[in-house]
């Protein structure tokens, strides 16, 4: 099975999200905070995906997913992350530059909610590693 980590909003409940997923055969581990998430990451078994909500207690959602980036730069696993309030164009452009693999903006219906993490998932092609110029 298929494991997602979810560090969610406080201001919203995460139980149906975390439901749709479960109802299609992924393990959902739910993450109160960025600080949760962060030790799963780096002392646990890694996901297949890591979802983000914007507003997160520690550290927001774009911060999360930037250091997250920084100390994984050849992780095997996506980071999506979803918002319900910060739907402008530029917060897009601010989660892909974090280093963010898609943007959700809720509410999406299950369905569509599935497929971008579905698609996630299949096309997700890890970091290069920067290496020096062989010289």
């Amino acid at each position: 099975m298929r494991t997602i980590f979810f560090a969610h909003d406080q201001q919203e409940n995460p139980e149906h999200r975390k439901h749709v997923l479960e109802l299609s055969g992924y393990v959902v581990r739910l993450f109160a905070n960025h600080a949760e998430l962060h030790d799963a990451v780096m002392h646990g078994p890694p996901p297949d995906l890591v979802l983000i909500d914007t507003l997160l207690e520690g550290k927001n959602g774009f911060a999360a997913t930037r250091m997250l980036s920084q100390s994984h730069p050849n992780r095997t696993w996506p980071i999506l992350l979803s918002s319900q309030i910060y739907r402008l164009r530029a917060f897009r452009e601010e989660a892909l530059s974090a280093g963010a693999q898609d943007y959700l903006l809720q509410p999406l219906a299950p369905d569509e909610f599935l497929r971008r993490i579905n698609q996630a998932i299949a096309y997700f092609v890890p970091p290069q590693q920067t290496t020096g110029a062989a010289g």
